[in-house]
């Protein structure tokens, strides 16, 4: 035989074990679309994934485990499944409630075959964060502190509170007296908590920045004075930044029904 022929031969045999080696290896395993392990993507936005898997041995379990910034872990799917194929399709939201910085979410996918046999493939989300528009809620009413009602406020829980309570981050200061006049005047009982009254700041497109800028730039008391409708007051409640909106204020005879009404976007 020519060394033609040897090599001939030889490259066909080389090849023919090629060929079965990559069958063997590609045809299990799982797979993920998109293809890249790293991702960057918008607090809000929409990752569209698509799941393959390929089993020797019939499976049994499917898994999805989300994990953000190395921390909160959740199950986002976790079912029982049969044969020695799966697929699967779906949307997933990539979360809007992080903080400024980056962030990264971990998507874990998961099967388990008969024998308990594990595989996995992880895809990785990085979502930075240097603005987002702030949520509105309301509307609230905070009553007069001479009246017997709520004369307090929780900006974080949303909830109305006594003055008496100092977990209270905003409270009215009308005196119970004749004059039976709503001070239009707010404290606050919590520590480390200030004011800043900016008419002129756009209350409709607040967002985590805009607020910040605003309230670290200007002259801040813990106490404000002469409130009356569509005043804009910025505050900062345990680290978040927020901004308040007064859309009613009302100074009737007596003080049972002196109240605040307000928005607030944090």
């Amino acid at each position: 035989m020519n060394i033609r022929k040897i090599l001939l031969l030889a490259l066909i045999i080389s090849t023919a074990m090629a060929c079965s080696d990559d069958d063997e290896d590609e045809g299990f395993g799982l797979r993920v679309s998109p293809s890249e392990d790293y991702i960057s993507r918008t607090p809000g936005s929409i990752v569209s994934f698509t799941f393959s898997a390929q089993s020797k041995e019939p499976l049994a379990r499917y898994r999805v485990i989300e994990t953000i910034n190395s921390n909160s872990q959740r199950s986002l799917k976790d079912i029982s499944i049969s044969g020695k194929n799966y697929s699967d399709f779906f949307d997933y939201e990539v979360p809007d409630t992080f903080g400024f910085g980056n962030h990264q979410i971990k998507i874990l996918f998961s099967t388990f075959d008969v024998t308990g046999t594990e595989m996995q493939r992880a895809k990785f989300i990085n979502v930075r964060v240097t603005d987002r528009p702030l949520s509105e809620y309301g509307s609230f009413t905070m009553y007069s502190s001479a009246s017997n009602q709520f004369d307090a406020f929780d900006l974080i829980k949303g909830t109305p509170k006594y003055s008496s309570d100092t977990t209270a981050h905003i409270r009215d200061l009308s005196v119970n007296d004749t004059t039976g006049l709503l001070s239009k005047t707010w404290t606050s009982e919590a520590p480390n908590i200030n004011f800043l009254k900016f008419n002129d700041f756009d209350y409709g497109n607040a967002t985590s920045q805009s607020v910040k800028t605003a309230y670290d730039a200007g002259i801040k008391n813990d106490t404000i004075r002469n409130l009356d409708e569509n005043d804009i007051i910025l505050t900062k409640v345990d680290n978040k930044y927020m901004a308040i909106k007064l859309i009613f204020v009302t100074d009737q005879t007596g003080v049972d029904n002196d109240r605040y009404i307000f928005t607030v976007k944090r």
